[in-house]
């Protein structure tokens, strides 16, 4: 059985409006404001210094949580995946894990500004602008390498990734998406025996780095679905303070 991928719904946030100013690109970035169209999907290529650039999509979603997906191209195989929280202060985006702020995004007029390493906009000219592409999102979020904690407990699965304060309900891939069956990924009860070799005893965080996907599968409870992290393959071990 497969399950049928649904879209991912976004709703949209309300703010009052404020009044525009001008960033280094001439974008008029609303400063001081929260656009009432914020949560959606963003999606733009960003400058790289040693790669033709950064595929980036992010996800800033209804619930108070974003996820972000960066593709180093021409170097890396493997986009990688950051789950967390997000909120808005001072007008600029907040992404942030249970602990710490890892971005402040710009709102602007086309959609959000992602600003250098150390907080100011890359050179002028350069596109560093992540455009919003709308509230309804592709069928899943793709294939992306994710750190976590990985649970298995009364024939239920669940992966927490790091920074994040939800569990997801899980399992392997093979058996739920027909790219999994395809390309080979791991079934559910290779992902079972794995855990079961890796931790002391059931129940306890095993915390791995993975090659997942997001999309819907069965409800663990009732009627419907719910929102799943795919598991295609466990890439490695990590020790449990590598994981926040």
């Amino acid at each position: 059985m497969k399950c049928a991928p649904i879209f991912l719904l976004l709703l949209l946030a309300c703010a009052s409006p404020g009044d525009p100013a001008s960033d280094t690109n001439g974008a008029e970035a609303l400063s001081n404001t929260v656009p009432s169209d914020l949560t959606g999907y963003y999606d733009g290529k960003l400058p790289c210094a040693d790669c033709s650039g950064i595929a980036t999509q992010l996800w800033v979603r209804s619930d108070s949580t974003f996820v972000l997906r960066r593709h180093y191209l021409d170097r890396d195989t493997l986009a990688y995946g950051t789950v967390g929280k997000w909120s808005v202060a001072d007008g600029q985006v907040e992404l942030y894990d249970q602990v710490h702020v890892i971005r402040r995004l710009q709102p602007t007029a086309n959609g959000l500004m992602w600003p250098d390493e150390d907080g100011s906009p890359f050179d002028p000219g350069t596109d560093h602008t992540l455009a919003r592409l709308g509230d309804a999102l592709a069928n899943e979020i793709p294939r992306m390498r994710l750190s976590g904690s990985f649970t298995y407990q009364a024939d239920a699965m669940s992966f927490r990734p790091c920074g994040s304060a939800r569990n997801w309900p899980c399992a392997g891939a093979r058996e739920w998406t027909d790219e999994g069956e395809r390309l080979g990924s791991m079934g559910t009860q290779e992902l079972q025996d794995s855990y079961l070799k890796s931790v002391k005893e059931g129940g306890a965080p095993w915390v791995i780095e993975v090659e997942c996907s997001v999309t819907n599968g069965p409800a663990m409870e009732g009627d419907g679905t719910d929102e799943y992290i795919f598991i295609h393959r466990v890439l490695r071990s990590l020790e449990p303070g590598q994981c926040p």
